[in-house]
Protein backbone atom coordinates (compact mmCIF):
# COMPACT_ATOMS: atom_id res chain seq x y z
CA UNK A 1 0.00 0.00 0.00
CA UNK A 2 2.96 2.24 -0.42
CA UNK A 3 4.87 4.07 2.22
CA UNK A 4 1.84 5.58 3.77
CA UNK A 5 0.87 2.25 5.32
CA UNK A 6 4.65 0.55 5.22
CA UNK A 7 8.17 1.13 6.22
CA UNK A 8 10.94 -1.48 6.92
CA UNK A 9 8.20 -3.97 6.46
CA UNK A 10 10.45 -7.26 6.63
CA UNK A 11 12.06 -5.88 10.56
CA UNK A 12 8.86 -5.12 12.05
CA UNK A 13 6.97 -8.83 10.62
CA UNK A 14 10.27 -10.34 12.46
CA UNK A 15 9.36 -8.83 15.16
CA UNK A 16 5.93 -9.63 15.22
CA UNK A 17 6.92 -13.38 15.10
CA UNK A 18 8.31 -13.42 18.23
CA UNK A 19 6.36 -14.60 21.51
CA UNK A 20 6.23 -13.91 24.82
CA UNK A 21 3.78 -10.70 24.60
CA UNK A 22 2.20 -8.46 27.26
CA UNK A 23 -0.24 -6.38 26.78
CA UNK A 24 0.82 -3.11 28.46
CA UNK A 25 -2.28 -0.90 27.70
CA UNK A 26 -5.34 -0.72 25.97
CA UNK A 27 -7.77 2.41 24.44
CA UNK A 28 -10.18 2.80 22.20
CA UNK A 29 -11.28 6.57 21.31
CA UNK A 30 -12.48 8.43 17.81
CA UNK A 31 -12.89 4.78 16.04
CA UNK A 32 -9.77 3.56 16.68
CA UNK A 33 -9.17 0.78 18.95
CA UNK A 34 -5.34 0.87 20.03
CA UNK A 35 -3.48 -1.68 21.80
CA UNK A 36 0.50 -1.44 22.94
CA UNK A 37 2.53 -4.65 23.61
CA UNK A 38 5.77 -5.53 25.16
CA UNK A 39 7.42 -8.50 23.31
CA UNK A 40 9.83 -10.85 24.99
CA UNK A 41 12.44 -9.81 22.56
CA UNK A 42 12.86 -6.19 23.86
CA UNK A 43 10.45 -4.20 21.69
CA UNK A 44 7.25 -2.06 21.85
CA UNK A 45 4.17 -2.64 19.19
CA UNK A 46 1.55 -0.88 18.86
CA UNK A 47 -1.74 -2.34 17.13
CA UNK A 48 -4.08 -0.03 15.50
CA UNK A 49 -7.15 -1.50 14.35
CA UNK A 50 -10.11 0.97 12.42
CA UNK A 51 -13.43 0.62 12.60
CA UNK A 52 -13.24 2.87 9.18
CA UNK A 53 -10.90 3.50 6.41
CA UNK A 54 -7.22 4.66 8.46
CA UNK A 55 -7.05 8.75 8.33
CA UNK A 56 -5.37 10.33 5.70
CA UNK A 57 -4.00 13.32 7.73
CA UNK A 58 -3.95 11.91 11.40
CA UNK A 59 -1.31 9.10 11.13
CA UNK A 60 0.28 8.73 14.52
CA UNK A 61 2.03 5.72 13.52
CA UNK A 62 3.98 7.88 10.65
CA UNK A 63 4.61 10.65 12.90
CA UNK A 64 6.03 8.72 15.85
CA UNK A 65 8.57 6.45 13.18
CA UNK A 66 9.23 9.91 11.43
CA UNK A 67 10.35 11.26 15.01
CA UNK A 68 12.01 8.73 16.23
CA UNK A 69 14.34 8.26 12.69
CA UNK A 70 15.10 11.82 13.27
CA UNK A 71 16.17 11.54 16.30
CA UNK A 72 18.17 7.84 16.65
CA UNK A 73 18.07 6.87 19.75
CA UNK A 74 19.05 10.51 21.40
CA UNK A 75 17.29 11.13 24.55
CA UNK A 76 14.25 8.38 22.31
CA UNK A 77 13.70 5.15 21.80
CA UNK A 78 15.07 3.63 18.61
CA UNK A 79 12.45 2.81 15.42
CA UNK A 80 11.96 -0.25 13.54
CA UNK A 81 9.08 0.63 10.97
CA UNK A 82 4.93 -0.13 10.60
CA UNK A 83 3.00 -1.95 8.35
CA UNK A 84 -1.11 -2.23 7.32
CA UNK A 85 -2.91 -5.17 6.68
CA UNK A 86 -6.47 -6.38 7.26
CA UNK A 87 -7.53 -8.38 10.28
CA UNK A 88 -11.16 -9.37 10.20
CA UNK A 89 -12.75 -7.36 7.81
CA UNK A 90 -10.70 -4.04 9.80
CA UNK A 91 -7.59 -2.41 8.63
CA UNK A 92 -4.79 -3.07 11.58
CA UNK A 93 -1.84 -0.79 11.29
CA UNK A 94 1.09 -1.89 13.28
CA UNK A 95 3.99 -0.20 14.63
CA UNK A 96 7.18 -1.64 16.32
CA UNK A 97 9.90 0.60 18.13
CA UNK A 98 12.44 -0.62 20.91
CA UNK A 99 11.77 -0.91 23.89
CA UNK A 100 13.52 1.65 26.55
CA UNK A 101 13.99 0.06 30.32
CA UNK A 102 13.60 2.54 33.01
CA UNK A 103 12.57 4.27 36.23
CA UNK A 104 9.62 6.91 35.68
CA UNK A 105 9.91 9.93 36.79
CA UNK A 106 8.08 10.20 39.91
CA UNK A 107 8.28 14.19 40.51
CA UNK A 108 9.78 17.38 38.72
CA UNK A 109 11.52 19.46 41.08
CA UNK A 110 14.26 22.35 39.87
CA UNK A 111 16.99 19.47 39.85
CA UNK A 112 15.82 18.09 37.19
CA UNK A 113 14.81 21.28 34.83
CA UNK A 114 18.25 21.36 33.79
CA UNK A 115 18.13 17.69 31.89
CA UNK A 116 14.21 18.18 30.67
CA UNK A 117 15.43 21.68 29.37
CA UNK A 118 18.56 19.98 27.79
CA UNK A 119 16.26 16.68 25.86
CA UNK A 120 13.80 18.80 24.66
CA UNK A 121 16.42 21.19 22.76
CA UNK A 122 18.31 18.31 21.10
CA UNK A 123 14.34 17.52 19.98
CA UNK A 124 13.51 21.10 18.96
CA UNK A 125 17.00 21.28 16.96
CA UNK A 126 16.47 18.18 15.39
CA UNK A 127 12.83 19.54 14.43
CA UNK A 128 10.64 17.41 16.26
CA UNK A 129 7.98 18.43 19.17
CA UNK A 130 6.50 15.83 21.24
CA UNK A 131 3.11 17.77 21.27
CA UNK A 132 2.65 15.62 24.41
CA UNK A 133 5.48 16.37 27.30
CA UNK A 134 3.28 14.72 30.35
CA UNK A 135 5.96 13.57 32.99
CA UNK A 136 5.17 9.97 32.91
CA UNK A 137 6.81 10.00 29.27
CA UNK A 138 9.89 10.64 30.67
CA UNK A 139 11.89 8.15 31.84
CA UNK A 140 15.76 7.43 33.62
CA UNK A 141 16.88 4.72 31.73
CA UNK A 142 19.85 2.32 33.19
CA UNK A 143 22.94 4.74 32.32
CA UNK A 144 21.03 7.58 33.91
CA UNK A 145 19.71 9.56 30.99
CA UNK A 146 16.56 11.17 30.81
CA UNK A 147 14.31 9.45 27.44
CA UNK A 148 11.24 10.35 26.19
CA UNK A 149 8.98 7.70 25.28
CA UNK A 150 5.86 8.62 23.69
CA UNK A 151 6.15 10.42 20.26
CA UNK A 152 2.17 9.49 18.74
CA UNK A 153 1.90 12.79 18.63
CA UNK A 154 4.82 14.26 17.60
CA UNK A 155 5.51 16.59 15.03
CA UNK A 156 8.41 16.39 12.60
CA UNK A 157 9.82 19.51 10.78
CA UNK A 158 12.38 21.34 8.59
CA UNK A 159 15.22 22.51 10.45
CA UNK A 160 14.31 25.87 8.43
CA UNK A 161 10.50 25.57 8.50
CA UNK A 162 9.52 28.95 10.15
CA UNK A 163 6.49 26.84 11.59
CA UNK A 164 8.93 24.91 13.78
CA UNK A 165 9.09 27.67 16.14
CA UNK A 166 5.34 27.73 16.30
CA UNK A 167 5.42 23.66 17.33
CA UNK A 168 8.44 24.43 19.85
CA UNK A 169 5.69 27.06 21.42
CA UNK A 170 2.87 24.36 21.52
CA UNK A 171 5.50 21.69 22.89
CA UNK A 172 6.51 24.31 25.99
CA UNK A 173 3.19 25.53 26.60
CA UNK A 174 2.15 22.33 26.85
CA UNK A 175 5.06 21.19 29.24
CA UNK A 176 3.81 24.02 31.46
CA UNK A 177 0.18 23.22 31.49
CA UNK A 178 0.49 19.47 32.15
CA UNK A 179 4.19 18.45 33.61
CA UNK A 180 4.60 21.63 36.10
CA UNK A 181 1.23 22.48 36.64
CA UNK A 182 1.49 26.22 35.96
CA UNK A 183 4.72 26.43 39.03
CA UNK A 184 5.83 29.55 38.09
CA UNK A 185 8.82 29.33 39.88
CA UNK A 186 9.90 26.08 37.98
CA UNK A 187 8.42 27.47 34.54
CA UNK A 188 11.10 30.65 35.25
CA UNK A 189 13.90 28.30 35.67
CA UNK A 190 13.34 25.83 32.94
CA UNK A 191 12.56 28.53 30.65
CA UNK A 192 16.33 30.10 31.59
CA UNK A 193 17.57 26.70 31.11
CA UNK A 194 15.83 25.95 27.87
CA UNK A 195 16.69 29.32 26.01
CA UNK A 196 20.42 29.53 27.58
CA UNK A 197 20.81 25.87 25.63
CA UNK A 198 19.21 26.82 22.32
CA UNK A 199 20.47 26.87 19.22
CA UNK A 200 17.95 28.96 17.21
CA UNK A 201 19.82 31.77 17.58
CA UNK A 202 18.14 35.83 18.84
CA UNK A 203 15.87 35.84 16.03
CA UNK A 204 14.70 32.10 16.49
CA UNK A 205 14.42 32.72 20.35
CA UNK A 206 12.37 35.60 20.27
CA UNK A 207 9.67 34.12 17.49
CA UNK A 208 9.42 31.80 19.87
CA UNK A 209 8.64 33.37 23.01
CA UNK A 210 6.19 35.62 20.74
CA UNK A 211 4.38 32.44 19.75
CA UNK A 212 4.56 31.01 23.52
CA UNK A 213 2.74 34.18 24.57
CA UNK A 214 0.64 34.10 22.07
CA UNK A 215 -0.46 30.30 22.64
CA UNK A 216 -0.76 30.64 26.12
CA UNK A 217 -3.40 34.18 25.48
CA UNK A 218 -4.86 31.82 23.11
CA UNK A 219 -5.26 28.97 25.53
CA UNK A 220 -6.95 31.40 28.18
CA UNK A 221 -9.59 33.18 25.97
CA UNK A 222 -10.47 29.20 25.07
CA UNK A 223 -10.27 27.80 27.72
CA UNK A 224 -10.61 30.32 30.76
CA UNK A 225 -8.30 31.33 33.15
CA UNK A 226 -6.97 28.74 35.76
CA UNK A 227 -8.96 27.57 38.46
Amino acid sequence: MGLWFNKNAASVRRVLATGQWTLLQTRHARGVHREVFLTGDGHVVKRYTHEGRPPLIRRPWVQEHRALSRLQGQGAPLPVGYISEMSGGRRQVILVRHYVEGAPVEAIEASILEEIANLMVRFHDAGVTTDDAHRHNFIRNANGSLVFLDFGRARVFSRHNPLLFAGVAVDLHRFYRATLKRNQDLWERFLDAYFRRSTFGPRGQKAVRRLLALDMRRYTWVKGPPG
